[in-house]
């Protein structure tokens, strides 16, 4: 037994200090300006028969009151030990660290089991959180003193193993909080570890874990363990993922919507910024069918420059918190134009939504203002919303499957929906560019296309673009 302590005691020591070693840098990016509310974290927890048995330090806090929050059906709660200084901030009631200049404390409490641990387990917000902070880096010791073998996992890098007759021992060590520990009696070997992947299972081909680790990378979110096996029943929790092997596009999806949620602040109703956010910072597309070519069109419809710019301010937001709305007046800074794009694919969830950037100029029709109506800038060029503006002009707008018909007293267009050419008062006329466009549903003239058919003028200002019909200046004209 001596041997064992030895052993527990070595590897603490050793991996404790190589937490800051390792994570410093990170730690910096996370938080540079580090706030009171942020500790370190130890815990200690042993697997007796009766219950989880939990040790839980806490270093490096601030001078301020903190009020412990138990974990919920734990007993057994107080000082490790109970004429240490190091729980001396604990008050009477056990409700808070009160304030003080002691900044280490150390706590115990007990997780009683209903019943021994046979099939999986998964336990709950076992661990004690202090109320409006948060810990930076946590080690984390698991000692099963009934050794019936398995495997524990709670989302930290696993970094030390020591087995012997009576006893096995776990050692993790990460950047951030861990508050959900799972046992599973079947045991699966680590088939990749880094300080942000571990993936536990057989047969995983490397493609696979190269995308889950420049995802992680490329967000920078917290550790995550993945573990896969074909018996495996899906579960999905803060840290890692159970999973069947060949379910790797969902553990991809979910490696995404973890790794970015560790990030940012999201909108409950807005699911697919996840797969949004993972697919901008890591470069590659993520997610479903739909998400992914959401995410294809934005990068193929902005220049290489104005990708970078947007990835990089997508960057200066981790830490914030970000909506579909906010990411529409990110592109509205790069490109000039307003966008809903975010909008309408992100919160309305239309994925097949085409990438559109709006004149925020209003739009004038001979003098009058036309509400609402905006031009849109589509591959380079400007488009015009003919039911609206054409309808002010005195055309009516009809279609069917072969044609679009648009009349007004004087003249009357036909375009032909299957053939390039257009019939302008039984006058036929060809054309290689087509001139009109249906964007989401809608019927938009090319603007040359637009001045030339309808015989229009269009003259833009900082804050309008005047359309005015030529027989109606003409008109005008003769009035003086």
């Amino acid at each position: 037994m001596k041997v064992i302590v030895r052993i527990l005691f070595l590897l603490a020591a050793v991996n404790g200090g190589l937490v800051y070693l390792h994570y410093s840098q990170s730690i910096n990016a996370n938080d540079e300006n580090a706030q009171p509310d942020n500790y370190r974290q130890e815990i200690e927890v042993i697997n007796r028969a009766d219950g989880l048995y939990i040790r839980h330090h806490f270093y490096n806090l601030s001078e301020g009151r903190y009020e412990i929050i138990w974990p919920k059906g734990s007993v057994d709660q107080g000082c490790l030990t109970e004429e240490s200084v190091s729980c001396s901030r604990l008050n009477e009631s056990g409700i808070a660290f009160d304030e003080g200049e002691r900044n280490r404390q150390s706590i115990a409490y007990k997780l009683p089991k209903k019943e021994p641990l046979t099939g999986r387990k998964l336990f709950k917000k076992p661990f004690v959180l202090l109320k409006d902070a948060k810990p930076l880096t946590t080690v984390f010791h698991m000692t099963d003193e009934q050794n019936i073998g398995g495997m524990w996992v709670n989302g930290l890098e696993r970094v030390g193993v020591a087995d012997k007759e009576r006893i096995s021992y776990r050692l993790y060590r990460g950047v951030g909080f861990v508050n959900e520990l799972y046992w599973q009696p079947q045991a699966i070997p680590i088939a990749y570890s880094s300080n942000k992947l571990t993936v536990y299972g057989e047969g995983i081909r490397k493609e696979q874990i190269e995308q889950m680790e420049d995802i992680l990378e490329g967000v920078g979110g917290d550790h995550i363990s993945v573990v896969l096996s074909p018996r495996n029943q899906p579960l999905y929790t803060q840290r890692f993922i159970v999973e069947k092997t060949e379910q790797m596009n969902q553990v991809l999806r979910q490696v995404a919507r973890m790794s970015v949620q560790s990030r940012f602040r999201l909108l409950a109703d807005e699911p697919s910024m996840n797969s949004m956010l993972a697919s901008l910072l890591s470069d590659q597309a993520v997610g479903t069918k739909a998400e992914q070519g959401v995410y294809n069109r934005l990068k193929e419809a902005l220049s290489e420059e104005q990708y970078e710019t947007f990835r990089q301010k997508i960057h200066n937001e981790i830490g914030r918190k970000l909506s579909a709305e906010k990411m529409d007046n990110l592109l509205l800074g790069i490109t000039g134009f307003e966008s809903r794009y975010f909008q309408k694919t992100m919160h309305e969830r239309r994925y097949s939504y085409p990438f559109l950037l709006l004149d925020a100029r209003r739009l004038v029709v001979d003098g009058d203002i036309v509400p609402k109506a905006k031009a849109v800038i589509q591959d380079g060029k400007s488009y015009y919303p003919a039911d609206v503006l054409l309808t002010r002009m005195g055309y009516q707008i009809s279609s069917n499957e072969q044609s679009i018909y648009i009349e007004s007293p004087k003249r009357k267009y036909r375009f032909s929906k299957i053939q390039p050419f257009y019939v302008m008062n039984e006058r036929k006329f060809d054309y290689k560019e087509k001139p009109y466009r249906t964007i989401d549903q809608t019927l938009f003239f090319e603007e040359n296309w637009f001045k030339r058919i309808f015989f229009v003028l269009i003259e833009k200002s900082d804050e309008s673009i005047a359309i005015e019909q030529i027989e109606q200046l003409i008109k005008e004209m003769e009035k003086q």
